[in-house]
């Protein structure tokens, strides 16, 4: 495994370090109160359901690790989850690629049912991005500054800011088209 035993991200004023703890006494505690989050931040990403889900429980299954030491267990969760899922989507093209595309039915009907429609129909969007812009953004989305985003990725701050920007351009741009799109509708 690649992975590092921990990540060390800047603290910022919404990430406040924690206590270094042991991983599985950390991965019991978290459980229950990140899965979920982490799951979403996944599907932001654009893993499938269960993609996301598989790259979730990785990311936790690592932490139980004998020796594994914490400082900011959200972001190193968001990191090892994100480097599953990228093994995954790999695994699954049969090539090497920088960041894979996502897979356009990232859910089954049950699962769509549970998410809100604002929720699916951002997720649709999210989709249209390019996969850096997409990646920034779920991290930023996630609460994390863009120099926090710019580490877990391995890129600059830069590039992080440039595909942030980038990306809620474009999707100013979607929300105002569609946005008048429905009124000539309506209008109709």
């Amino acid at each position: 495994m690649e992975d590092a035993p921990s990540v060390e991200l800047p603290v910022s004023e919404t990430h406040v370090a924690l206590p270094v703890l042991q991983g599985r006494e950390l991965a019991e505690d978290l459980h229950h109160a990140e899965y979920p989050g982490l799951v979403r931040f996944l599907l932001y990403q654009g893993a499938s359901w269960n993609e996301a889900q598989d790259a979730a429980q990785d990311a936790f299954t690592q932490m139980c690790r004998p020796g594994i030491r914490i400082r900011h267990p959200k972001a190193w969760l968001r990191k090892v989850a994100w480097r599953s899922l990228l093994r995954q989507q790999v695994r699954h093209e049969d090539s090497v690629a920088d960041v894979p595309e996502p897979m356009a039915n990232w859910h089954t009907p049950a699962h769509a049912a549970e998410l809100g429609v604002e929720e699916r129909h951002v997720m649709e969007l999210l989709q249209l991005l390019p996969a850096k812009q997409r990646a920034v953004l779920a991290w930023t989305m996630d609460g994390f500054t863009t120099q926090e985003s710019a580490e877990a990725m391995g890129i600059t701050a830069e590039a992080a800011r440039q595909n942030l920007s980038r990306a809620r351009a474009t999707l100013k741009v979607q929300l105002r088209l569609e946005g008048s799109d429905a009124a000539g509708k309506e209008e109709s």
